[in-house]
């Protein structure tokens, strides 16, 4: 991912995603107006996390566990109060989301509901030029 992610919404999972939790995330992400669904990247994946973000360059970047919620803080220098589940952030231009847990609220109806509340706050802001 070297290029800008207009279109795809980042997904940062510490651990390998089974094929419905990902498939709940491609829906979400479509719905929150990424064409193109979203790119699940594992933390192992992404090296230095802040170029990793600098370099993905996308609208949004939803961290769906405490390991990757924790990386992203101390990536970008912020506390507990400023980045957290019900707290996203703009950093240098992107938008980070902590949505804790996304894995295993696919079978609890209210919890899901919290989830998707929380991944609101990354829908794609749409084309200017539109």
């Amino acid at each position: 991912m070297t290029q800008a992610q207009d279109t795809t919404l980042v997904v940062l999972a510490h651990a390998p995603l089974d094929v419905r939790v990902a498939s709940a995330l491609q829906s979400a992400a479509q719905a929150l107006g990424y064409a193109d669904g979203c790119a699940i990247v594992q933390l192992s994946e992404t090296g230095d996390l802040k170029r990793f973000v600098f370099e993905a360059d996308p609208w949004s970047l939803i961290a769906i566990d405490d390991a990757s919620i924790d990386a992203l803080r101390g990536a970008f220098d912020l506390d507990e109060q400023a980045f957290a589940a019900d707290v996203p952030v703009h950093v240098t231009g992107y938008r980070l989301v902590a949505v804790p847990g996304f894995a295993d609220c696919l079978d609890d109806p209210d919890a899901k509901r919290v989830a998707w509340v929380r991944m609101q706050a990354a829908a794609h802001p749409g084309n200017p030029l539109d």
